[in-house]
Formats: structure tokens, sequence, C-alpha cells
């Protein structure tokens, strides 16, 4: 993957007419594997089990289903609520809580990607803002 990732951004540079030090692009992607543990989870799509969608990776309920599509606990969820926290597996993910949306309140879920490369690239915008929001600051000084 590292390979990869240094060959995008030296392609990625001369593109864009950069001058780059390819010995810093590739201590910044060690550093960056190092410092995140990026995971990946195995993705089901399992017809027997609750298509219901869990919390941070997007996947599906690992319960089998009672009623309907959905397992006890979601189809509880669904009846009190009308609405599931994280949605169902067959539609997008949703940016919010449905359930905190449902009740006036606005929480914006950070989903954790299961693909390696998006996981990548979402550290390296979260680094980038932090380089942004930090040089007024290394400037002023």
């Amino acid at each position: 993957m590292a390979k990869d990732l240094l060959q995008m951004s030296l392609d990625y540079a001369n593109e864009t007419n950069g001058d780059v030090d390819s010995d810093w692009i590739q201590d910044r992607i060690q550093f960056h594997m190092n410092e995140h543990k990026m995971s990946f989870p195995e993705l089901r799509n399992d017809e027997s089990k609750c298509t219901a969608r869990l919390w941070q990776d997007g996947r599906q309920c690992k319960y089998t289903r009672v009623e309907g599509c959905y397992c006890g606990k979601h189809s509880i969820m669904l009846k009190q609520e009308g609405v599931l926290r994280f949605g169902d597996i067959r539609e997008k993910k949703p940016t919010h809580d449905l359930i905190k949306l449902k009740n006036g309140y606005s929480e914006k879920l950070n989903w954790t990607e299961p693909n390696p490369l998006q996981q990548l690239q979402t550290m390296l915008d979260q680094q980038s803002r932090k380089v942004i929001l930090t040089t007024p600051r290394l400037l002023v000084n």
C-alpha cells in the first residue's frame, strides 16, 4: 500500500508541476501508517441476519432476524422510535444519528470507512485541516 500511495503522490505532484521530495513523502506515509491503526472489518450481507446498520464502520447487525428484517433489539427500536439509529444496510449511510435527529438534536456521524484507501484519505484530509488551522499561528509567531 505504501508503494501505491507514494506513486499516486508523485503522479499528483507531477500533474500539478509541484516540486516534491520523494523521501519526505515516504516518511509522511510511513508516519501515518504507524500512528493510525487501520481496520479492515468484515462486511456482511447475510440474508438470515438483521439488516440494521451498526455504528462506526456500518457493518450489518450479527443477530438472526426475528421480526421481518430485524433482530429483537432493532425491531423494538423501530417500534418505539420509528427509525433505526444508524439506518438499514440496504440504504445509504445517514449523516446524522436518526433517533436524535427525529427528537430535534443534530449529532453528525463520522463513519469509519471499510475501504483502506478511503481510511487513509480521511486521515490525510484531517491532517491537512490541522495544518491549515495552525498555519496562521505559525506565521504570526
